[in-house]
This record gives structure tokens, sequence and C-alpha cells, in this order.
């Protein structure tokens, strides 16, 4: 899978905005990377088609003389300013630009989230995944968002985190797979966050789940442990 910032600079190098030695290196990279090339294709493509998808229209037949007559005056040195009607005769022109541009990012993003859709289906063909939310039991984390893609068959998921609290030294947060077949709790391992309180991690019980009732999240000691010790902070049903 391309990584978020290769695919970032392929979504400018899609709209000409990088930097000639950007581009430069960014073409080099991308020479070596078929994929990377079928991206940038892709964004490309989706781009063009929303900005010819958009209704075409003609500008008025006397735009071409004001602008000529307004570059005139100003060469004259003529003072007198632009009247108010030709003012606002440039705004649904500009109107339309800023939507073309604004097109141009839905399809980028439209391409990404394609790609991304793609890659799960290749990692499971049908993409049946269980969506758990987690949550604190009393309330204590209602900022924090976090939620579970659980895929059986593969006996593998990822858990995807917002807003949740970093720790203090000597103390990890912890994953655990809560099975019907097993008396206690199966460690998913550890959850280490980005300094902003995200995270995005693929995880693997350490025991097979067949049965997997609901997934949690504990605070234990740095390092964790094979059951949990410590308080459960977020619990979701599968």
């Amino acid at each position: 899978m391309i990584p978020d910032d290769l695919q970032d600079q392929a979504a400018l190098y899609a709209l000409d905005a990088l930097e000639a030695d950007e581009s430069a290196r960014f073409e080099e990279t991308m020479r070596e990377n078929a994929e990377l090339r079928a991206m940038v294709r892709e964004m490309r493509d989706a781009s063009a088609g929303l900005a010819w998808s958009i209704p075409q229209s003609q500008p008025p037949a006397t735009l071409k003389q004001r602008i000529l007559a307004d570059v005139a005056l100003e060469k004259q040195g003529n003072a007198a300013p632009i009247s108010a009607s030709r003012q606002l005769n440039w705004i649904p022109w500009a109107i339309a630009a800023l939507f073309l541009v604004f097109c141009g990012m839905l399809a980028l993003d439209r391409a990404r989230l394609e790609r991304q859709l793609a890659e799960l289906r290749r990692i499971d063909p049908l993409a049946r995944a269980t969506l758990v939310t987690l949550a604190s039991p009393k309330g204590e984390l209602g900022d924090a968002k976090v939620i579970v893609a659980w895929q059986p068959d593969q006996q593998s998921g990822v858990i995807t985190i917002q807003n949740l609290p970093l720790l203090e030294k000597g103390r990890d947060y912890q994953l655990w797979t809560i099975d019907a077949d097993h008396k206690d709790p199966i460690s998913a391992g550890l959850i280490h966050l980005d300094p902003n309180g995200t995270a995005r991690i693929r995880f693997k019980p350490t025991q097979r789940a067949d049965q997997v009732k609901a997934f949690a999240i504990s605070i234990e000691r740095e390092g964790g442990g094979t059951k949990p010790e410590g308080p459960i902070i977020l619990i979701g049903n599968a």
C-alpha cells in the first residue's frame, strides 16, 4: 500500500501544485513504483471528469473589450475607478473557479477512498468486517472515538482511535478480545498513540477467537501483560 505522505504528494502532483524540484523528485519515485503511477492517473482522470461535468458557459462577448479598456486606463494613468457593475461582473467567474478547485479536491479524496476500499477487498475479498464502537463504561472519556473493524475470517482487525488521553510514563494501553470460548480476555497487543492522541493499528489476538463477544481497552503497566490487571476504560460489544 502506498504510504500516506506519497498519496499526498500524488494529489499535489496531479494538480501540478508541486515545486519544480519536488516534482522532479516525485517523478523519480514514480518511475520505480507502478502503483503510484496508477494512482496519479486515477486522480487526474477523476479531477478531469469532474471539471468536464460542470456546465460550460461562454463569457460575455463584451468581457474582452472591458478588460482591454481597463488596461488602457491603467496605462494612461487615468484615475477613474472601475465601476461597481464591472467589479460585480467578475464575481460569477471567480465563484466558478473556486468551485472547480473544490470539485478537484473532492475527486482526489474520492480516488483515495476508492484505493483504500480496494486494498481492504484485497486483504479480505468479501470485506466481511464487524464494526465495534468502544465507549467508557461511566462516560468519563466522552471525547474519545474508538472503532474496531474485526475480520473473523482473517483473525485480525484494525482499531482506529481519536482523542484518547496520553498516559504517564510506565503505563500502556492494551487491547483485549473477549471470546466466549476463553475464560480470560485474549491480548490483542499494546496501543501506542501519536502525540495528538490518535492511532490506527492492525492487530491480531494472541489466541484464536471464533466467538468474539466484545473488545476492551485497559490501562496496564508498561509492556502489558497476559491478563488485564488494570482498569478497563473502554469496551464495546461485538
